[in-house]
């Protein structure tokens, strides 16, 4: 995990990601430390149990989808009691409940709040050909070990994908040959269980639920076990030539993470800001402006972006943030006049309102920067080739 890409970039995150991903870990060893010590001896039990029942809330609260993880150990309790409802089932559910009943408050917020969560989860309903949510799983795949920032449009990363498949695929393979049935069932039920919810849908109905890399960390986790399992194991084979292509392997995936580092540390942006990647682009646009003034409103992505920018331009630029769908009152004095992601509708109207006409000066597939003509001084203003 030090050396991983896709754990550095979340770890620059202030999101709840990285945390998820610790609250997972010490729920998971609780687990597997409870199964481990079946004691006579009441109180340890309770303890022990009581230890994983306190790591789930804190995991259910940290980010919803623990609820997928709860499942993964769900199957795996129950499959190790070989289906049989035995002393360790039984703890196991209890304090599966009390984690659970513990998280009820949220579970209600949820409920009351269902129209607004399906709304801002909205854009996970945009359907994409097959043949790109499946590169787009590859590359992903891609950035547990090396990410450089390149698209499929890029052949490198035609000549690093199978490389990695096959690393990853042999590792689960391995682990399942060659472990007991205890050890490879937790990882790979792991890897599955909480990307499953997520992929099937995307191929069933259509959408890009399973394209957020943050919602595919424990998975990620899962595989980077199997691959853990994979290197340890061959590192100590007996035979020399199996034990030096093993470690000049390893040096490869320690190598790939530490170039990842390098270049990602001198990039201004990366692919994780997605909705924001453009927004360095678009704060140097303003900051030529003699005197700007960026107008914004509170919909959809704006928030975030506001706040971005507020770090991003210099002092001589002016804000004006207002409500969704009013009408700003743009005062005189300014040079340059932006608007930042306006809805169609929205701009529109504000030409209307104020007989302006709007031209874009930045844009992306995410959002855009339109820039207004200056009536008042009868000037176009040149646009600024991005």
């Amino acid at each position: 995990m030090a050396i991983s890409p896709i754990h550095l970039v979340y770890a620059q995150e202030a999101r709840e990601y990285i945390l998820w991903i610790v609250t997972v870990l010490l729920c998971s060893a609780s687990l597997l430390r409870a199964l481990r010590l079946e004691s006579k001896d009441r109180v340890i039990r309770i303890l022990n149990w009581g230890m994983y029942a306190v790591t789930l809330m804190l995991s259910l609260y940290t980010f919803l989808f623990s609820g997928f993880v709860m499942v993964a150990h769900g199957i795996y309790v129950i499959a190790t009691a070989k289906f049989r409802f035995t002393r360790t089932l039984k703890a196991y559910l209890l304090a599966s409940l009390a984690g659970l009943l513990a998280f009820t408050p949220w579970i209600i917020v949820v409920i009351v709040n269902l129209l607004q969560l399906k709304s801002s989860t909205a854009w996970t309903k945009r359907h994409l050909p097959l043949d790109v949510l499946i590169k787009s799983w590859l590359l992903q795949l891609n950035r547990i070990f090396l990410d450089l920032n390149l698209g499929f449009e890029n052949p490198f990363s035609y000549v690093i994908t199978p490389f990695f498949l096959v690393l990853v695929g042999y590792s689960i393979y391995f682990i399942c040959r060659k472990s007991n049935y205890k050890i490879w069932l937790f990882i790979v039920t792991l890897i599955m269980i909480p990307a499953l919810p997520l992929m099937l849908p995307d191929l069933l109905f259509g959408g890009i639920r399973s394209l957020a890399e943050r919602y595919l960390l424990i998975s990620y986790l899962g595989i980077q076990l199997a691959v853990t399992y994979l290197l340890a194991t061959q590192l100590h084979n007996k035979s020399f030539a199996h034990r030096r292509i093993w470690q000049i392997i390893m040096g490869l995936v320690i190598i790939c993470g530490l170039v990842s580092y390098g270049v990602s540390s001198q990039a201004e942006t990366w692919w994780s800001k997605v909705i924001s990647s453009g927004n360095p682009q678009a704060a140097k646009i303003i900051n030529q402006a003699t005197h700007p003034l960026l107008i914004s409103n509170d919909s959809g992505i704006n928030y975030g972006n506001v706040f971005s920018f507020s770090y991003l331009l210099e002092p001589k630029v002016q804000f004006q943030l207002v409500k969704y769908r009013s009408i700003p009152n743009i005062p005189n004095g300014f040079t340059d006049i932006f608007l930042l992601n306006p809805s169609d509708t929205w701009r529109k109207q504000i030409e209307t309102n104020h007989n302006y006409k709007t031209f874009v000066v930045y844009g992306d597939n995410n959002y855009l920067l339109w820039k207004i003509e200056n009536p008042r001084s009868n000037v176009f203003f040149e646009k600024i080739r991005t």
